[in-house]
């Protein structure tokens, strides 16, 4: 009995929180629409059903409360009382602590003290704090009523029967379970993509094939079932805005109308408990700082009535969620001026400062340019919680303003969390993940075109100036040669920066894992994905290299071509060695340092090592194979082709890659079998130091 009195309440506590949130709403349109009755039915069923049930569970604040705001509800919709403001202000209040009583029975306590709420909605019902019942009273809607109840009984059933209620925690295991599907999908298709180019032709790597492609359309199909069934509409979000703009401009004497599109749009869960805060504060920032009062926008020849557009729709795998006004817009100069006030920004920095970059300067902590404090603004936290909660997503912020015009805030965001879209990259011979959601764009660049300012690195990109950031350096990872690299630009926020990486690779759909206890705390990984051919990848998390660059020591760089001199070597021989494994490299380099007369320099790939070769003096190199884009015979004909005439080793752990008369007609001089012991390492180069010395 008392498990089914505990299912009861938990049932109870659901419908009325839903019912709750739909009064709130339903009352806030009331003022708007004072002859509905249709609407005021609404409202007094959903009164008159949280009344009836929790009388039957002996909640009796709740009883008690519910049953004279049904009175007034009842005597609204017969008539015999006017919907005015004050009226509204009072049944509004009574939604308030009916939430809190709710909170109360979750929670098993009794803080809600009733007695204030219960006061005035007794004066409301006596007609005391309002106008005096109209003398021709509306016709009773019994019969109407009547008519519709089966209807609408009927309506309530039948989304009963098509609705269950499921564990969020079960979606949460099952959206897991689909990661490592997907996971196991990209292996299996790599593995099919291998056989493809070995057994071309065969019948069964056809089936194979075929059978591969199958399952990823269905794995496809299976993620994006699992990901629909967490997600909810974000008109959950949406919809508690118009009763909180309505009480702000009761409160600032302002007359606004807030027009709500696109709540039907769908995302995560997880996506819509944290964009909660940040469009509160951003809504609140619309209404007290972007409306003007309306004697100033009568003065401009605009209406006395504000507007203020909250719209919600999808971009590719995004959403995006627009905050307009058409208010008094923002001044880039005056932003700049209250940020030197306030010791946000020097007057030397707001001199390079761009019309966007000065917009953004809201969003730094202690920022406002609200004259006084208020219960409304002031403080300078608002727009700071904006920005860190939608960095915690990984979303952009944009913003166009025009003065006298408006304001417009765009929330780029992704769909969900659990599963993304990434561009892998490759940094010193390291692959990692970017969420796509971050990037903006890619460009390829020339190491010439990077300029230095006030020791950061700086790129000119079409009409503005681009902080960069070299990714080998954050990660403190061996240096490249090259003079061609790319530049990822990414998004953060209203922040923007050009990651300098090696290569791109592609665009692949991930499953983000957690580092765990130890390394989940690592700035700048935001966690780890398990790739294709099974290796695993580190996931970038853009706002903590964007902090770590922010720390890290200006340096003015001069141009140089060449990163290791011979002479600081001077009894040293300075060995190349070329790999596309770190592992394999660092064993390499443990093993010759530790002679004491071989110097290692590490090179990533075969394109880089061709760039090194021309700025570096090499005595020996070392190569690897089988790599990327450029195998270790591609990487020797190219070294003999540019006038390396010393010495080269190769290096394999297929034995296949043995034969003495492939690698001699691409100029290799040795092939040694992984793994490589010191011994017959430094045996082959002292032979080979003889053979070169004659």
């Amino acid at each position: 009995m008392n498990n089914e009195m505990n299912d009861l309440i938990q049932d109870f506590l659901i419908e009325a929180e839903e019912l709750i949130e739909q009064l709130d709403q339903d009352l806030v349109e009331l003022e708007h629409r004072k002859d509905d009755l249709d609407l005021l039915n609404k409202i007094f069923r959903a009164a008159h059903t949280i009344k009836g049930s929790s009388s039957f569970l002996g909640f009796e604040k709740l009883t008690d409360l519910t049953h004279i705001a049904e009175e007034i509800l009842n005597k609204l919709r017969k008539g015999e009382m006017v919907v005015t403001t004050d009226v509204m202000d009072v049944l509004l209040e009574f939604v308030d602590y009916l939430k809190k009583l709710i909170d109360d029975i979750k929670n098993g306590t009794d803080t809600v003290d009733i007695t204030d709420i219960v006061k005035k909605l007794k004066l409301v019902n006596e007609g005391k704090s309002v106008g005096a019942p109209k003398e021709e009273k509306a016709k009773p809607e019994k019969k109407e009523t009547k008519k519709n109840e089966p209807k609408q009984i009927a309506k309530v059933t039948k989304a009963i029967e098509q609705t269950i209620r499921v564990d969020v925690n079960r979606l949460d295991v099952l959206m897991n379970l689909v990661g490592e599907l997907v996971l196991s999908r990209n292996r299996i298709a790599q593995i099919s993509a291998e056989f493809e180019k070995k057994f071309e032709g065969e019948f069964l790597v056809e089936q194979l094939l075929e059978t591969t492609s199958h399952l990823g359309l269905i794995t496809t199909e299976l993620q994006l079932a699992v990901m629909k069934t967490r997600m909810v509409p974000i008109g959950k979000v949406f919809n508690k805005f118009p009763r909180m703009v309505r009480d702000l401009c009761r409160e600032l004497n302002k007359d606004i109308e807030l027009v709500i599109t696109g709540e039907d749009t769908e995302l995560d869960k997880s996506v819509v408990e944290e964009i909660g805060d940040p469009l509160i504060h951003m809504i609140r920032n619309a209404v007290d700082h972007g409306i003007e009062p309306p004697e100033e926008r009568v003065k401009k020849g605009k209406p006395e009535k504000g507007l203020v557009a909250l719209n919600a729709y999808y971009e590719g795998n995004h959403i995006v969620v627009e905050i307009k006004d058409d208010g008094r817009g923002m001044d880039p100069e005056k932003l700049k001026k209250k940020a030197i006030e306030k010791g946000v920004i020097t007057p030397e920095e707001a001199k390079s400062l761009s019309k966007e970059e000065a917009f953004g300067l809201i969003f730094r902590p202690g920022f406002s340019t609200a004259e006084k404090v208020s219960d409304v603004s002031g403080r300078g936290v608002g727009m700071d919680v904006v920005k860190t909660n939608i960095e915690k997503l990984n979303g952009i912020i944009q913003i166009d303003s025009e003065l006298d015009k408006g304001t417009t805030f765009k929330l780029k965001l992704p769909l969900t969390l659990a599963i993304i879209q990434a561009l892998l990259v490759e940094v010193s011979g390291e692959i990692f993940a970017i969420p796509i959601v971050s990037v903006v764009e890619t460009v390829k660049i020339d190491e010439n075109e990077i300029h230095s300012f006030e020791g950061r690195e700086v790129l000119k990109l079409r009409e503005s100036v681009l902080s960069l950031i070299r990714l080998n350096e954050v990660f403190e990872l061996e240096p490249t040669f090259s003079n061609e690299m790319y530049v990822v630009v990414v998004a953060l926020a209203e922040k923007r920066v050009g990651l300098i990486v090696d290569r791109l690779i592609g665009q692949e759909e991930i499953v983000i894992k957690s580092l765990g206890e130890y390394l989940g705390g690592t700035v700048g990984i935001a966690g780890a994905t398990i790739m294709g051919d099974g290796a695993v990848r580190l996931i970038l998390d853009v706002a903590g290299i964007m902090d770590i660059a922010s720390k890290m020591p200006r340096v003015n760089r001069r141009k140089t071509t060449s990163v290791v001199q011979t002479n600081e070597f001077t009894n040293k021989m300075n060995v190349m060695v070329v790999d596309d494994s770190a592992t394999d490299r660092k064993i390499m380099k443990r093993l010759l340092n530790n002679t004491g007369w071989l110097n290692v320099v590490e090179i990533t790939n075969g394109k880089d090592a061709l760039a090194a070769i021309k700025n570096l003096q090499i005595d020996f190199v070392i190569t690897d194979v089988f790599m990327p884009d450029m195998d270790g015979y591609e990487l020797a004909k190219s070294l003999r082709e540019s006038g390396y005439n010393g010495p080269i080793i190769a290096v394999s752990s297929r034995s296949e890659a043995k034969d003495s008369k492939k690698y001699s007609l691409y100029g290799i001089d040795s092939f040694i079998v992984k793994p490589v012991s010191l011994e017959e390492l430094l045996k082959t180069i002292d032979e080979l130091k003889a053979v070169y010395k004659k």
